[in-house]
């Protein structure tokens, strides 16, 4: 499904085999922690992207599980996404502490025409983390950015292959038919970009009624996972390799070097494999299933 007219090209995705091509990405969901769990683990957060799929009249899902390990460096090119949010996040918080400020001047009479409130605290004083984190670059100028947040940069999608199964939308009305995909290697954030993003989404406030945004309960905003026996599958290599390779190679890819010169290197994907190009995991999960989803 692909919106026509003069509004700027919204990024797209081809989908190998679900009878579609190039459906827009249509909504952005981070939830922290994350929703889904890979043989029991939940990750630190979970970045899951919107897509809906005209033929089979379902929403398709792509998610991507965060990974915030003690020593990660920053992610830069997601720094840019959490900048936007930031800006954001300052402007409404701004605007509701001189709101504030109004209502108590109006309500008490204490404060006069003349005060100076251009001293007012800002989020860089109220948050935690240091400001430098998240200032990286001036004037848009980003390491592999260029000014423009890309959904696919390769910060981000290290991964071609994925857990797919049909299910739910985890958020009320939790709709059936959504069609998931979850990624089989993390986005690696640093410890300070994911403190940064969880103050963003549970501390916001919505800017003219300066309502919390965030209904997060206990630190969280991830729906509480359950284990309903849902079937799923796991793309790898042996099903469908990259566009990369297909246009070097043919479309059998390059079987003696697929992770050649002018292709992407081989990431470890959350189960250990055998080894590039491999198929299956080295060791079968005991439990079942090695996936689950959200429900409310």
């Amino acid at each position: 499904y692909r919106r026509l007219g003069e509004e700027p090209d919204p990024p797209h995705v081809d989908f190998a085999g679900v009878g579609a091509k190039d459906l827009d990405l249509l909504n952005i969901d981070i939830k922290i922690p994350s929703e889904h769990t890979v043989c029991g683990v939940k990750y630190d957060g979970e970045m899951q992207y919107y897509f809906f799929h005209p033929v089979k009249k379902s929403l398709l899902v792509v998610a991507w599980l965060f990974e915030a390990k003690a020593g990660n460096p920053v992610n830069d090119h997601m720094q840019y996404l959490i900048d936007t949010f930031q800006k954001e996040y300052d402007e409404n918080e701004e605007f509701c502490i001189q709101k504030s400020l109004q209502e108590s001047s109006v309500g008490t009479m204490t404060l006069t025409r003349t005060r100076d409130i251009t001293n007012a605290p800002t989020t860089d004083s109220l948050s935690e983390e240091d400001p430098s984190e998240r200032k990286l670059a001036k004037n848009g100028q980003r390491k592999g950015g260029g000014g423009i947040w890309d959904p696919f940069h390769s910060d981000i999608q290290k991964t071609i292959h994925f857990w797919g199964y049909r299910g739910s939308l985890t958020e009320p009305p939790c709709a059936g038919s959504t069609l998931w995909r979850i990624m089989d290697v993390p986005v690696q954030i640093s410890v300070q970009q994911l403190s940064q993003m969880q103050n963003i989404l549970f501390n916001n406030r919505e800017k003219h009624s300066c309502d919390y945004t965030s209904t997060h309960y206990k630190g969280s905003v991830a729906r509480p996972i359950i284990n309903d026996n849902v079937q799923y599958y796991k793309c790898t290599r042996s099903d469908y390799v990259s566009d990369d390779e297909r246009k070097k190679c043919g479309d059998v890819g390059c079987t003696n070097d697929p992770f050649g010169p002018g292709l992407d290197p081989y990431v470890e994907p959350i189960i250990h494999v055998t080894g590039p190009p491999s198929d299956s995991p080295t060791i079968a999960p005991t439990e079942s299933p090695l996936l689950f989803y959200a429900l409310p």
